[in-house]
This record gives structure tokens, C-alpha cells and sequence, in this order.
């Protein structure tokens, strides 16, 4: 079984996104560098937009509250409908993302690693990424992905790759292995207390581990979980991870499951049939899922936030100590970003390209926090 069709069923390739909102780019070639959107309302926000059949994507800093036609501040290409995920260096207008660019039948290991800064050229840093797979940015600039080589393929078995999670010189492209294993995924789930935390799936089910990406020395945290996790997010401060995954013995069950990073110590926080549960830790602690297709909810948090575009799923993609940025998905169409204010929890549309698929990055300027 090929790493792509493993990662779609994990979830990890995406969920199908709701209608778009924004503004048109023009048709034609891959558009110039532009300025800066105007002032608005809450801090700005980097996020890269994909339209269908494209052979690029842009990046934008766009501002809740802004009405003018949001223009793009770079552009990179790759292949034509590529899965793209992005992340910036927190508080900064840098942004990493990745994309498909490699020709290749097998689509695991197709993806590149650019960097994108507004009005400068993009740098393609590394090859063999893993597809649809998001680069970790640490608070202090390191910069991490999974990369990979196929292994042989085996009947009726699923195939074992070689696997390296890579720190990646944002300046040069320098790539150094951290850790390598042989199996079918090596997962970035966070970062926390100065380690990476891995989320790996062999033959046999899955475990999580936390890499000393100086020294290459691996700690066990959960020696086993069920292979079906996604939607990881990092409580730093608390030293916690939340994620989704399936019931380790009723496949129709799915549970939003906490992990304690020191002690590895489990628990089920929430239990139902939704697999688009989507948790996200707030940078206050709290936690906060979608129950069904009803939207974003608190599950242990103060905010006060139901649903804050209808019906769908919102995906928290990044956060700040006053906001998050997420993008709310409804099947069978594009994504919408929008922001929530901590405090209050209200929320607001993100401009952004009409008929665009969107990867959040984080935030830009002194709302930069957490990602």
C-alpha cells in the first residue's frame, strides 16, 4: 500500500473544504509581487491560496475586516493541483510551505520545501517531502520535515519506506537527518520542552516519541496507539498533546485522546462517531473540537464560540495568546478562513482569492504566539 493512500485515510491529505470568500486573481500567468494590503481590523494573517488546475500558489497577508482586494507578495510553482501546507516562522512574514513537484506515479515522496518572503524570489530548499505533509517551524526558527524513500513494492503487504524526519537551514537548504526509522509514516506532531514529537506508524500499529533533534536520542512516550490519529496539537506550557484517533478496540468509535508528554499517561477526553472531531489545545489550556458537522465548540475551554460559521468542520491552524485562525469546511467544496477573538469569541471572515484552496500559516507581527 502506497504512504499517499495511508496519509488520505489518516485524514492527514485534508478534508473536503466549504465555499471560498474573497476576491478574484486575474486569469493568465502567475501574478506579480504586489503591496501589502492596507491596515484593518486584528493582526494580519499569512496564508497561501491554490486555485484548481493551477501550477502556482500565492502567498497573502490579509487582515480581518479589510475589504480591499487582497494581492499576492510571492508566488512559487509546482505541479498542477498540488496539496500544499505552509507554516511561518511565528511572529514573521516568512513562510515555509510545501508542494508537489516531483513527476512521479508513486506521490509519496513528490513534495518540495520553499521558502517565501514578500517581494523576493521563492527558494525551493529540499526535495522528497513527504506529500501533503506541513514543515514544523520551532518558535526559535528550526525548521524540520518528513522526507522519505520508497521501498520495494510487497503483495497483499503494506510497503516500508525509509523514513527521516530532516532539519532543514532555512538559509541554505542544508538538510541534516535527526532520526530514521523504516516503516510507513513518520508524522511531525509538535514540538514541545525542546523535543519533536513523532508520530510513527509501522507494520505492526503505531507509537509516539519524542527526538532530541541535537543529540538523535529517542524517547518512548506511547509504545503503542491505534494508526488511524490526526489533528495533533501541542499544549507547550502544559506539556500535553490532543489528538483525534480511533477506539482501540470499537472501529465505529472515535476519541479526542490526551497524552501527558513526560509520562506518556493517556486519556479519552471525549468518545463519538465523528471522525471530524478536529481538537485544538488554546494557548490558555483550553480545548476546543467539533462535535459532528455542528462546527467549532468548546470541550474544556472558557471560549465562548458554537459554531461560528454554521454547519461543517473548523480546523484550528493557528494560534495566538488573543486569536485563532482556522478554516471552516463543509464537503464538497472550498475552504473559508476565518479568525476568533480569545477573549470574546467572536469571529470574522479572512479575505482571501474567490475559488482558492487555503493553507493557514500563522500570524504575522506581534500576534505571532503559538502556531
Amino acid at each position: 500500500m502506497h504512504l499517499r493512500r495511508l496519509i488520505f485515510g489518516l485524514g492527514i491529505a485534508g478534508i473536503a473544504f466549504a465555499a471560498a470568500l474573497g476576491f478574484d486573481e486575474p486569469d493568465g500567468a502567475a501574478p506579480a509581487h504586489a503591496a501589502d494590503p492596507p491596515s484593518a481590523h486584528g493582526p494580519r494573517v499569512a496564508l497561501v491560496a491554490t486555485f484548481p488546475g493551477a501550477a502556482h500558489s500565492s502567498l497573502y497577508l490579509v487582515q480581518a475586516g479589510d475589504t480591499a482586494n487582497p494581492a499576492p507578495v510571492a508566488t512559487f510553482t509546482h505541479l498542477p493541483d498540488a496539496a500544499v501546507r505552509a507554516a511561518n516562522l511565528p511572529g514573521t512574514d516568512t513562510v515555509f510551505a510545501t508542494a508537489d513537484t516531483a513527476e512521479t506515479r508513486d506521490r509519496s515522496f513528490n513534495a518540495s520545501l520553499f521558502r517565501l518572503r514578500p517581494h523576493t524570489p521563492p527558494e525551493t530548499l529540499c526535495d522528497r517531502v513527504v506529500h501533503a505533509s506541513r514543515p514544523l517551524v520551532t518558535p526559535a526558527g528550526r525548521v524540520f520535515v518528513s522526507r522519505g524513500t520508497a521501498g520495494p513494492e510487497l503483495e497483499r503487504q503494506m510497503r516500508v519506506d525509509h523514513l527521516t524526519i530532516d532539519e532543514i537551514d532555512p538559509g541554505t537548504g542544508a538538510s541534516r537527518v535527526v532520526h530514521a526509522l523504516d516503516g510507513q509514516l513518520a508524522f511531525l506532531a509538535g514540538w514541545s520542552g525542546g523535543e519533536i514529537v513523532v508520530y510513527r506508524i509501522f507494520a505492526g500499529g503505531a507509537d509516539l516519541v519524542g527526538v532530541d533533534p541535537d543529540t538523535g536520542a529517542v524517547r518512548t512516550i506511547v509504545d503503542r496507539l491505534p494508526p488511524f490519529a490526526r489533528d495533533f496539537s501541542v499544549d507547550a506550557a502544559g506539556g500535553r498533546l490532543v489528538f483525534q484517533n480511533r477506539h482501540r478496540t470499537d472501529a465505529r468509535t472515535w476519541e479526542v485522546d490526551e497524552v501527558d508528554l513526560a509520562t506518556g499517561r493517556t486519556r479519552a477526553l471525549h468518545s463519538g462517531p465523528s471522525m471530524t472531531m478536529a481538537p485544538a489545545v488554546l494557548p490558555g489550556g483550553g480545548i476546543v473540537f467539533n462535535t459532528g458537522s455542528a462546527g467549532l465548540r468548546p470541550l474544556d475551554a472558557p471560549l465562548r464560540v458554537n459554531g461560528p460559521l454554521g454547519a461543517g468542520v473548523d480546523v484550528i491552524a493557528a494560534t495566538s495568546p488573543d486569536h485563532l485562525a482556522a478554516l471552516h469546511t463543509v464537503a464538497g467544496a472550498l475552504p473559508v478562513p476565518f479568525l476568533i477573538e480569545v477573549e470574546t469569541g467572536a469571529a470574522s471572515l479572512l479575505p482571501a482569492p474567490k475559488n482558492a484552496r487555503i493553507a493557514i500559516a500563522g500570524f504575522v507581527g506581534n500576534d505571532g504566539g503559538a502556531q
